[in-house]
């Protein structure tokens, strides 16, 4: 006997073997077991920096039918399916993964992306059929080989220096080994803070959360001033890689000069000497040049700047991009937006904007998402002022 049991948002189905399943939307809330296989594989293949994030709770998870080890986690957003990073299995497998993947997205009838592949990916989709954006760059770090000597670093060393003649210093916060509620309470109000200025809640799908109650394998890096915290970063592993990806930041709203640089430099300095040999401080979106599509990628990129820059509803990137370079990066790794079918349609961009800011997104974005898109692809005929009007230039 199967039958459905509509509670709000949720639907409850309780199958002929006695199991509850609870689905919110159409993605299944797993249990505890289950996390604890996913964790399982990540430990044995996360590659992808974000990788960590597929265990916030809003995931659901894609297991191969042919018993392949791995997992996929994806969230579904108007009818599209929103991979979150590269499958994590052997390498070897997956090709055959991803494609059971595609075909589980096409018996739902639903549009599939996948978010932020790296290059291991990208050949195996492309391949597959999907088509394929440059959606940024991610500089690595390799900590054995890092050094801030010379002139090119000499505004960083003149800010660090200058945080710590003010008196701050950078500690590694272990809440797991002992609780700190006052450095808790001071970190909640920091991402308070930063919520009320950016006007939505914390982002999501493969952005990270402070995860305070819950730490499990991540690190907190803190910089106090008399023992009060100025900022913070939320650190999470990238186990296949012996390396750290820095998930998240959060600041006082008026700090003094290198407060950042301190914090990003020190916690660079300890995790070398905890044996870690690479770092990364995440993806710079639209950093450079989008790989050559002459039928599609103009397009396509002018519409995720319209919605990344102009809508507002994310950080302003360009900034960032030069937050990171000052550290000087030992390489730049590309970072992909894979989408099938393989031509790129509007409604891909509002589930992903969707997936990132649930509460802060509404219908009203998607249709002028649509609007501009109409616009945008009509360049060729219309005044050529219309790039400069769409992007509030």
């Amino acid at each position: 006997m199967r039958g459905v049991k509509r509670e709000g948002t949720e639907e409850i189905l309780f199958v002929s073997l006695g199991q509850l399943i609870r689905r919110k939307g159409v993605g299944v809330m797993r249990p505890e077991d289950e996390e604890q296989r996913v964790l399982e594989y990540l430990k044995r293949y996360a590659y992808q920096s974000q990788s960590y994030s597929i265990l916030r709770s809003d995931k659901s998870y894609f297991f191969s039918p042919s018993g392949i080890d791995g997992v996929i986690a994806y969230v579904v957003r108007a009818n599209v399916v929103l991979a979150a990073g590269d499958a994590v299995c052997d390498p070897c497998n997956l090709r055959e993964f991803i494609a059971e993947f595609r075909q589980f997205c096409t018996a739902q009838k639903w549009r599939c992306c996948f978010q932020a592949v790296t290059d291991r990916c990208m050949g195996i989709l492309e391949e597959l059929g999907f088509g394929m954006i440059k959606i940024g760059e991610e500089p690595i770090f390799e900590l054995g080989k890092l050094s801030w000597a010379g002139g090119k670093f000499k505004d960083l060393r003149n800010d660090s220096r200058s945080a710590r003649k003010h008196g701050l210093t950078v500690v590694e916060y272990c809440p797991l080994a002992g609780r700190r509620p006052d450095w808790e309470k001071q970190m909640e109000d920091l991402s308070a803070a930063w919520m009320k200025f950016k006007g939505s809640g914390e982002f999501a799908f493969m952005i990270g959360e402070p995860g305070l109650a819950d730490p499990g394998e991540r690190k907190y890096f803190l910089v106090l001033l008399a023992d009060q915290v100025e900022a913070f970063v939320v650190c999470t592993p990238v186990y296949a890689r012996n390396g750290i990806y820095f998930d998240l930041m959060r600041r006082k709203e008026k700090t003094l000069r290198g407060t950042n640089q301190l914090l990003i430099a020190e916690s660079f300095r300890l995790l070398k000497e905890q044996g870690y040999t690479m770092a990364t401080l995440g993806t710079a979106p639209l950093a450079s040049e989008h790989v050559d599509d002459p039928s599609q990628s103009r397009i396509i990129e002018m519409a995720l700047n319209l919605a990344f820059d102009r809508l507002g509803y994310f950080h302003r990137y360009k900034p960032l991009y030069q937050f990171k370079v000052q550290f000087g990066p030992t390489s730049w790794e590309g970072r992909y937006l894979a989408f099938w079918p393989r031509r790129f349609n509007p409604v891909m961009l509002y589930a992903l904007l969707k997936a990132y800011d649930p509460s802060g997104v509404t219908g009203q974005l998607l249709s002028q998402i649509r609007h501009a898109w109409r616009g945008i692809k009509k360049l060729d005929q219309v005044p050529g002022n219309l790039l400069d009007r769409l992007k509030g230039r």
